[in-house]
């Protein structure tokens, strides 16, 4: 079996001559210009002639990326078929099917999928979108967890359990997302440990033979989001770690390697090619996204959309848990008070007890897309004040994002949210 690094989450298993490809982002920056890639993508959109499959893990657009799949040849898509966990709203798959792939297969719990002789895949849906994926063969199985953040033993238990021993673990091994405010270092690198620390669990748990890290070569490519770039998980850090902390053998891939197993792999080129990468990137920071802003009177007009259709198309118990939210928009030195009641009307709070601080393009992208709240989390292009409450920024926004996933604001789904909110206080559940 042979694994063929692409960029990022994306790799290429080939095996009796079927070839699949998960999570293709080739190029383009991502989240709203707050991510780019840290290394070139050697892999070429000609390169999809010699594809069967791809998989997508999840709708972020790290995994799913529209604008690089419209660049793959028409008379190659033909010959693809996707494969996509079943979700409630279908939106990746009717995309897909519209897009002129051969055919779109949606894969459920349980039931594996047959790709070619002795080669195939079962995939499970994992939480917030996530879903990871297992590859079987006669004698081998890769285990790919993604972006699942899987971090308590009945998680592994359940996944473990399907399988008799698992030879190789794909894993994320490194935050993606924000992680602080600009002062708040020594904060990062308490998460990015924590990473470390999960790919032990998992590696300890899953006792996988090899580990390759992935879905974490990326940088925070804004200049309001290049500063969480201080602590990021490296791939030198995060090899060490593996060899040091666990019984796994880690593997590092650069773009275009190609690793067969069970051989040794040195990964000190690999390494030494990352580390080339970020220093170039560090010493051109001119290359950085900038912010553009926006009018008060185009955000004014947003939030009377946003608000009205909120008021329309929620029930009473949905809008009573929504409180007054204090932004503070930074490319104008200003704060205004968003809710129900007032729209969007300006304050003199302070920028210390406002609940957010955002520019005003990051804001209007909020309030345009249902996934804007959560891409700005994401990309990190926001701060969060001292005596702020960040929750009621994302309260506000989480309806229409829970929605667009085809989940329905009923008293009983708040309830459980609610109730699992306390149950995590309490430590009586994971998350």
């Amino acid at each position: 079996m042979k694994i063929q690094f692409v960029n990022h989450s994306s790799f290429i298993i080939e095996y009796n001559g079927i070839s699949i490809i998960s999570d293709p982002w080739l190029e383009g920056k991502v989240f709203n210009n707050g991510w780019d890639l840290i290394s070139k993508t050697k892999f070429a959109y000609e390169d999809f002639k010699s594809i069967n499959y791809i998989w997508f893990s999840h709708e972020h657009p790290d995994h799913f990326y529209p604008p690089n799949l419209k660049k793959i040849p028409i008379e190659y898509r033909k010959n693809i078929t996707v494969l996509f966990q079943n979700t409630i709203d279908g939106r990746v798959s009717n995309y897909c099917k519209k897009a002129g792939f051969k055919e779109v297969v949606e894969l459920h719990k349980n039931q594996y999928y047959r790709l070619g002789d002795g080669f195939e895949v079962i995939c499970e849906y994992f939480g917030e979108g996530d879903s990871w994926i297992a590859y079987k063969t006669g004698d081998i199985t890769i285990l790919n967890t993604n972006d699942c953040g899987i971090r308590n033993i009945n998680q592994v238990n359940y996944i473990k359990n399907k399988f008799s021993s698992i030879d190789i673990l794909l894993t994320q091994f490194s935050y993606a997302y924000w992680v602080g405010n600009r002062d708040e270092v020594s904060y990062r690198k308490k998460i990015a440990d924590e990473k470390l620390m999960w790919m032990k669990f998992q590696c300890d748990n899953f006792n996988p033979k090899v580990t390759i890290p992935i879905a974490s070569f990326i940088y925070f490519c804004h200049e309001e989001n290049y500063y969480l770039n201080d602590s990021v998980n490296t791939a030198e850090k995060t090899f060490n770690f593996l060899k040091n902390n666990t019984k796994t053998s880690p593997v590092i891939l650069y773009n275009g390697d190609e690793y067969t197993y069970p051989e040794d792999w040195d990964s000190e080129t690999s390494i030494n090619l990352y580390n080339d990468d970020f220093r170039k990137i560090d010493l051109n920071k001119e290359i950085l996204q900038k912010n553009n802003p926006v009018t008060l009177k185009e955000i004014t007009n947003e939030v009377k959309i946003f608000i009205d259709e909120l008021i329309k198309t929620n029930n009473f118990f949905v809008k009573s848990i929504l409180r007054d939210v204090k932004i503070y928009l930074s490319d104008y030195n200003k704060t205004f008070i968003f809710s129900l009641k007032k729209y969007f009307v300006e304050s003199e709070i302070k920028y210390n007890d406002c609940d957010v601080s955002i520019s005003s393009e990051s804001f209007l992208f909020c309030l345009k897309y249902a996934y804007g709240t959560d891409t700005t989390q994401i990309n990190g292009r926001m701060q969060k004040p001292e005596n702020g409450n960040y929750t009621k920024f994302y309260n506000i926004f989480r309806i229409n994002q829970q929605k667009s996933r085809g989940q329905k604001m009923t008293l009983i789904y708040l309830m459980n949210v609610v109730l699992t909110k306390l149950l995590v206080k309490l430590k009586l559940k994971h998350v």
